[in-house]
């Protein structure tokens, strides 16, 4: 009669978690279809045109480019999905919406699973519900400029739980599904090529310390199976990278992880100096030869990360000190992961002993975090340490889990023991009814704030420039927003002086070429008669300016 019971109970549970499941995918596409369309809508702007233009390009014969010459610097799985919708839509921004609703829900699924299997469907059903809701990672990732870290966060935790398969069965198909799946998420975001060098060291030495402490020999099969799979997570991640690889290697002559490396290291001086003028020099002032910026010469190349360092390590240990203090402002805001979170985080490490399994848990999980901080050296931004965010939230739900465990324990010693079990459940039960509120609270201020940092103005003037020019028509900017909008060429234009500047426009033969205020002010000061549009510069004759609480955004023809 047990046994039958059992059986029927096992069926039973799995429906209610498909269900319950369900019924959280749906929240968060309800909720990210609502952030999507508050009032006054977001903005495609910083790194997200440029990915939105290749994918445009890509997809309508143009090839992989921006600017008319192979794109080296952004990796090439964001604009081939958003891309392959464009014949469907013909609008990319909606395939950028579309892509952040699918798979930020997606992401809910291999997060949902891994912890559940390392912690039990309470903990797992906590977290989930606090990641489909957390606002870092809903109303913010609007606003962060690139529109990449659902896609990666999908999959990158998808290859977390072919990496924990991989331990717990040592199957050939989780280190193939591990390489795989990194390989994709280098494709998406190439610092996954870290994270998936570390989390293969980490699960071969776990391996071995697992060997060696096995009774008797471990024997010569299963080391020749480890060995095994571990290759064939290195070929198959190989395999997967290898077509852009090959692409960079064709237009450099070199291997390299990412074009952009060396040249985003130098200019991320810039950023944590907070000196946007230092950081435009570094990319877009001409090269040697005066024919293009840094960012697109192949003067980009001479630059090397380990040689900054090696001319002056202490400089190299300040910046990344002064990282760790913005990372610290960012993270630790009310709007991410308020410092009060951190109790319960403690709670969640140590509110129990650990014996020998738990330790494998957690130190797996720790494993997966550590990645994000090869950003350290460079600059700090909020998106680079997200893959980190699920698994902090994952702690605070486990300190939750053992706050109950201790009231239960306690009644129960108390004597009380009729109420023991209601008594830990109640209070489980309110502090994550507490925590959803809380987060749900939250979201319109930050959607709000996100709003109100958007440049309207550079959206009005690439709709007015795509009415009003003919479709071959060149512009030239510093960025890529107000011709992502205009759907016209593109070339950047130099941080250099006005003389270098405007001749180096009519080099490229551009027809328009925009400002706005802060370039002109702050970014680009030396360039500050632009902003006089009634009075232009003899080359230049003002034909639109565009206002919104940012300022300024002007279009000027250039006559020949």
């Amino acid at each position: 009669m047990r046994e039958d019971l059992r059986t029927r109970s096992r069926p039973l549970a799995a429906q209610s978690a498909f269900w319950a499941l369900l019924a959280i995918l749906m929240v968060s596409v309800i909720l990210r279809v609502v952030l999507l369309r508050a009032p006054g809508g977001r903005i495609v702007r910083w790194d997200e045109p440029d990915y939105l233009i290749l994918g445009r390009h890509l997809f309508t014969g143009q090839g992989y480019t921006v600017s008319g010459r192979a794109e080296l610097h952004y990796a090439p799985l964001f604009p081939i999905v958003t891309g392959a919708l464009y014949p469907l839509t013909h609008d990319m921004k909606l395939n950028s919406d579309l892509a952040y609703v699918v798979f930020g829900t997606l992401t809910l699924v291999p997060f949902c699973w891994l912890t559940r299997r390392l912690f039990g469907a309470r903990i797992s059903w906590m977290a989930t519900v606090f990641l489909c809701l957390f606002p870092a990672l809903t109303a913010s990732v609007l606003f962060w400029g690139t529109m990449l870290e659902p896609l990666y966060l999908c999959l990158f935790f998808a290859a977390l739980c072919a990496v924990w398969m991989a331990w717990e069965k040592g199957a050939l198909w989780a280190y193939l599904a591990t390489g795989v799946l990194f390989g994709l998420a280098y494709l998406a975001k190439p610092e996954a090529i870290v994270a998936f060098g570390w989390l293969l060291c980490v699960l071969a030495a776990g391996n071995l310390v697992r060997r060696a402490q096995h009774k008797g020999s471990p024997g010569s099969f299963a080391t020749h199976k480890m060995l095994a799979g571990l290759v064939a997570a290195v070929l198959a991640f190989a395999l997967v990278i290898s077509p852009y690889i090959l692409f960079i290697y064709r237009d450099t002559g070199r291997i390299m992880i990412s074009g952009k490396l060396a040249v985003t290291y130098a200019a991320g001086q810039g950023a944590v100096e907070h000196d946007p003028g230092l950081y435009d020099r570094a990319l877009s002032r001409l090269d040697e030869a005066g024919e293009e910026i840094i960012w697109f010469s192949q003067d980009r190349f001479k630059y090397e990360v380990w040689d900054y360092i090696r001319a002056d390590p202490p400089a190299f240990l300040r910046r990344i000190w002064q990282n760790v203090n913005i990372l610290e402002g960012a993270l630790f805001k009310r709007q991410v992961f308020p410092f009060y979170l951190l109790g319960l985080l403690a709670l969640g490490w140590f509110g129990a002993a650990w014996d020998r399994q738990r330790a494998i848990k957690e130190g797996f999980l720790l494993a997966a975090a550590l990645p994000v901080l090869i950003f350290l050296p460079f600059h700090i931004e909020l998106r680079y340490f997200a893959p980190a965010l699920p698994i902090l939230l994952l702690w605070v739900a486990k300190g939750i889990a053992a706050l109950a465990d201790w009231l239960q324990s306690t009644w129960g010693s108390l004597r009380l023991r009729g109420s023991a079990v209601r008594a830990g459940s109640v209070l489980s039960g309110a502090l994550c009814t507490l925590f959803v509120l809380y987060f749900l609270v939250l979201q319109p201020g930050v959607m709000q704030d996100g709003l109100a940092s958007l440049n309207r103005g550079r959206r009005q003037a690439g709709l007015w420039l795509k009415t009003h020019t003919d479709a071959n028509a060149m512009i030239m900017s510093r960025d890529t927003e107000v011709p992502f909008y205009a759907e016209r060429r593109w070339a950047a234009t130099p941080n250099e002086e006005y003389a270098t500047f405007i001749a180096y426009i009519r080099k490229r033969g551009a027809q328009y070429v925009i400002v706005d205020e802060r370039e002109v002010t702050v970014i680009r000061p030396q360039l500050a008669l632009l902003l006089d549009a009634d009075s232009p510069p003899a080359e230049l004759r003002h034909i639109y300016t565009a206002e919104d609480p940012q300022g300024k955004t002007i279009v000027y023809e250039v006559l020949y």
